[in-house]
């Protein structure tokens, strides 16, 4: 802890090695290959899910532009697949406690194979519970959940839960299979996911798979698709999981947007209330504004250097802000993460520090305020 203050990272990341998919049927086990410039090409049933230079993806601060040669997820940094090593990392940032998401698997979004998006995602949690076993009260695991077969995204949601002990699942506000986040056939999952008691994270990624918000219009252009879908993608989530009555139906159900600032949420839940009045009758029945909504049910991270973060804190609430370090993803801070986070927060008061740097993600999550217990 950072004076007393408990330090909770509720956006991090893992880097799976390969030897997380070995239970995976052979026809549905991600394979990669390496191109002239570089690249991994990884594929899942013939199919290209994801696509970089696999060890930059774990090295903090690097260039992923820059024209080099291979460089094997084995070379990434360990604590990005090795949780002894996590832990290290941990205690020189002075972080208590960390919420984990993937990098490959962002990408299988985008499998067009109900059975292998199934059999990865139970892969995939198992993986990451043996990882997170190693601390349980300080590594924590978010589910990966199919949602190409809604009916086993809900079984596999409840394991997670149930059996796993992941404090969230995340999914990708990208349509999937079609079908938008807020399709009627996704209700049973927010259904499950209010009932278990489930934080549902809205986490975007980019990968050739899920096209984004904007590639059309700028198909080459790595600088304004990474901006838009991060940002864009979760704005319209935010909107849709509103304005199309998710959050009316499900009261108790939480959500957090990782990833993107959160830069965008006062604007854009000013505009959003501003369009009740006139087009409220084009949208089921809404009790609330959308802003009470996100005041009651939401939660959005910043990154450790925004310098937005405590201009912004009025408008979004000090209880609704959490942050993430990223790490080890390359466009991450390490080391560091932590002194930049407190020279960004330093003029806000004690109690406000205090719920940004833990205490709000710890509600968030579902998990003790005093003890950090589940």
């Amino acid at each position: 802890m950072h004076g007393g203050m408990r330090v909770l990272d509720a956006d991090g990341h893992v880097l799976e090695p390969w030897s997380a998919w070995a239970s995976v049927p052979d026809r549905y086990r991600p394979s990669a290959t390496t191109d002239a410039h570089g690249l991994d090409h990884v594929v899942v049933a013939n199919q290209e899910v994801f696509l970089a230079r696999l060890g930059q993806m774990g090295r903090p601060g690097t260039d992923v532009g820059e024209p080099v040669g291979p460089v094997p997820l084995e070379e990434a940094r360990a604590g990005a697949f090795d949780p002894a090593a996590r832990l290290v990392d941990m205690d020189s940032e002075g972080i208590d406690e960390v919420v984990l998401y993937p990098t490959i698997g962002l990408g299988f979004w985008g499998i067009g194979d109900p059975k292998a998006a199934v059999a990865l995602a139970r892969a995939y949690n198992d993986w990451l519970a043996g990882y997170c076993a190693i601390a349980p009260g300080r590594l924590r695991g978010a589910a990966m959940v199919p949602f190409q077969d809604p009916d086993a995204a809900v079984k596999e949601l409840r394991r997670a839960r149930e059996e796993l002990g992941f404090v969230a699942a995340f999914v990708r506000p990208n349509p999937c299979l079609g079908r938008t986040i807020v399709d009627p056939e996704n209700d049973r999952f927010w259904e499950e996911a209010e009932t278990l008691g489930v934080t549902v994270a809205i986490h975007e990624g980019f990968q050739n798979a899920v096209p984004p918000l904007g590639s059309d219009r700028t198909p080459t252009n790595v600088l304004v698709l990474h901006a838009c879908s991060h940002t864009l993608e979760q704005m319209l989530a935010c909107a849709q999981l509103i304005g199309l009555g998710i959050l009316e139906r499900h009261p108790a159900l939480r959500f957090v947007f990782l990833e993107a600032g959160g830069g965008w949420a006062p604007y854009w839940l000013e505009r959003l209330d501003h369009q009740v009045p006139s087009y409220h009758r084009y949208a089921p029945p809404m009790s609330l504004l959308p802003s009470e909504y996100f005041a009651r049910q939401c939660w959005v991270s910043f990154e450790v250097d925004d310098p937005t973060l405590p201009a912004l804190v009025p408008f979004v609430g000090e209880s609704r802000i959490v942050w993430g370090s990223d790490y080890p993803h390359a466009d991450s801070t390490f080391p560091g993460a932590t002194a930049e986070l407190f020279e960004t927060i330093a003029g806000l008061e004690a109690s406000t520090q205090r719920r940004i740097l833990g205490l709000n993600a710890a509600a968030l999550y579902g998990l003790d305020t005093a003890s950090g217990t589940a």
